[in-house]
């Protein structure tokens, strides 16, 4: 398409899809990358998604200890052999599972970085994040809340900056429904940015633009 390029910002979940390949949809965004798409990854979701998928990982891992321990309890008695066979060649391979899902999460990150343009943190916006959290600014939340405060100031921050004329469309995707908290659409429509959740809109609106 001729003219400025709509810009669309990723949320941390939107990688756990394309990581995990768990909805079509947003794997085909990737084409539209830079021909029909500007797509912008603030740093601090790339860093987000690293720590989380490594402890979501971690913790299957853990998960398989009490599966080993039964199949070791089984094993005890002839008539249970061949259940603990199966319970712990089925851990071997949930484990052999993680620790390739392991292995792919840098790799992963650097075809990010030469997909789409990655938008440095900076100490600024991690304190706008942080004063955001301590202040119940929407979208904090107990659990997550300051996590999601930082990425939407990393947000906050591309919109302020984004000096592109003329854009057609400007989009905050993510599938966190905390983002839906009342504020936040707002708040992103003071720099023309609106949400959205699917990826099949995006892509479908723009693959042939």
């Amino acid at each position: 398409m001729s003219g400025p390029l709509p810009l669309v910002v990723f949320d941390t979940n939107v990688l756990f899809d394309f990581f995990l390949g768990r909805d079509p949809d947003v794997m085909l965004l990737a084409q539209l990358a830079g021909s029909a798409v500007e797509f912008r990854v603030p740093e601090f979701v790339l860093m987000e998604f690293r720590g989380s998928v490594l402890k979501e990982l971690g913790k299957k891992e853990e998960m398989l200890g009490p599966v080993r321990a039964l199949a070791n309890e089984l094993d005890r008695a002839d008539s249970w052999m061949s259940a603990a066979d199966h319970l712990r060649n089925g851990a071997d391979l949930a484990s052999s599972d993680i620790l390739r899902l392991k292995a792919r999460v840098d790799p992963f990150l650097t075809q990010l970085r030469k997909t789409f343009t990655i938008v440095p943190h900076s100490i600024d916006v991690h304190y706008r994040g942080d004063l955001r959290f301590v202040q119940g600014l929407p979208p904090d939340r107990p659990k997550r809340g300051v996590q999601d405060c930082r990425v939407f100031e990393a947000v906050l921050d591309i919109a302020r900056n984004d000096q592109t004329p003329n854009r057609p469309e400007k989009l905050f995707f993510t599938k966190d429904s905390d983002f839906d908290r009342p504020g936040v659409a707002e708040e992103l429509k003071k720099f023309d940015f609106n949400l959205e959740s699917s990826a099949g809109r995006i892509y479908y609106k723009y693959h042939a633009a």
